[in-house]
């Protein structure tokens, strides 16, 4: 059972999208927010990230009328000038200081949706930090690379080089460093919780865009927390609240996304080997099995389990190459990917998806 508060925040994404018709989709999703969310404050990051002022959704629409505004005015100057894209720089640079900025948006958005290809598909993520990178996930979310780990740059995540190699574009990427997928589901301003309207009415892009592919690449944080794995098997119902146990989170999460983004085809990533340090002399990493005595196969399964249920999609980290004992050339903590191990999560998902 979904709560009206998210639906609330996917009509006013809808509607946003219908203003910026002419502009598409944003391509780095950080400004989801826009569009998705109504009365949220900044959160406390679980890392050290800084927080950010979101703007007031009246402040989106107004924009978003003034882009749309532009962009009319610019298309017919285009149509009485001998070349159009001066027609276009005309038309921004005849606005006045305060509207200057919503023109040249409005050129910049339309400039977009001529080279998009007809048919590109929208991607967006639901993660945790091997998913976020600094300037690419909405404001108040926690980041992790680049500043730490051994991913330097945008192009080495695995969800770029996937944007890449199958052409898709991307809608959001919804991921916050240190977030599980249990929680409170009802909170709207906590981006802690995977299974929470907050997340999942985030994966809307900034010009009311929906995903048409969503991935989702959550679990790792509920492995390392010991969080009890639980009993549902993907055909039990989940009632809204604060959910203790994976399998229930998992499955609130899935129907969420199910219900809001019906025409998504939604991909759930099983969870790769995972270590902590050895001893002195010893191998470098060796498995890590947490204080219940389970592995990231054991959250894995229990994923793929879900996902059939639901008839979501599943794509196989558990058997992408990342083995217990090649640990040391993949990550670099134990948990976290190198440029390396993000290829080979590249590959996964783009086998999944062939």
């Amino acid at each position: 059972m979904v709560i009206s508060n998210l639906k609330k925040r996917i009509l006013a994404g809808t509607l946003a999208g219908c203003l910026l018709v002419l502009a598409g989709c944003g391509g780095q999703g950080e400004s989801g927010r826009d569009a998705a969310s109504e009365g949220r404050t900044d959160t406390e990051s679980p890392v050290d990230a800084e927080s950010q002022t979101m703007p007031e959704e009246t402040d989106a629409r107004d924009e978003a009328e003034n882009a749309h505004a532009e962009a009319q005015t610019n298309e017919k100057d285009a149509d009485d000038a001998e070349n159009p894209a001066d027609g276009e720089q005309s038309a921004a640079s005849g606005t006045d200081e305060t509207q200057e900025g919503s023109g040249d948006k409005a050129v910049e958005a339309a400039r977009r949706e001529e080279e998009t290809p007809a048919g590109t598909k929208k991607l967006s993520i639901l993660g945790d930090s091997i998913s976020t990178f600094d300037g690419w996930i909405p404001e108040g979310y926690s980041c992790f690379f680049p500043m730490n780990g051994d991913v330097a740059e945008v192009e080495q995540t695995w969800w770029q080089m996937v944007l890449k190699d199958t052409g898709m574009e991307l809608c959001v990427n919804g991921s916050s460093s240190g977030s599980t997928c249990i929680g409170d589901s009802t909170s709207a301003d906590d981006c802690s919780y995977g299974c929470s309207d907050y997340r999942i009415g985030d994966l809307i892009g900034g010009s009311g865009c929906f995903p048409d592919v969503i991935i989702v690449y959550m679990g790792t944080n509920d492995f390392m927390k010991a969080v009890p794995l639980g009993d549902n098997d993907g055909t039990r119902v989940v009632e809204e609240g604060v959910i203790e146990n994976f399998s229930d989170a998992y499955c609130l999460m899935l129907d969420k996304l199910i219900a809001y983004y019906p025409n998504a085809e939604i991909y759930c990533c099983n969870l790769p080997a995972m270590g902590v340090w050895g001893p002195a002399s010893g191998p470098v990493f060796v498995p890590f099995v947490n204080s219940l005595e389970l592995s990231p196969e054991d959250y894995g399964k229990r994923i793929e389990t879900i996902a059939k249920a639901k008839g979501c999609q599943v794509i196989d980290l558990q058997n992408c190459g990342i083995t217990a004992e090649n640990l040391e050339w993949y990550v670099s903590d134990g948990v976290h990917l190198n440029s390396e191990g993000m290829k080979l999560i590249r590959d996964a998902v783009v086998k999944a998806m062939n």
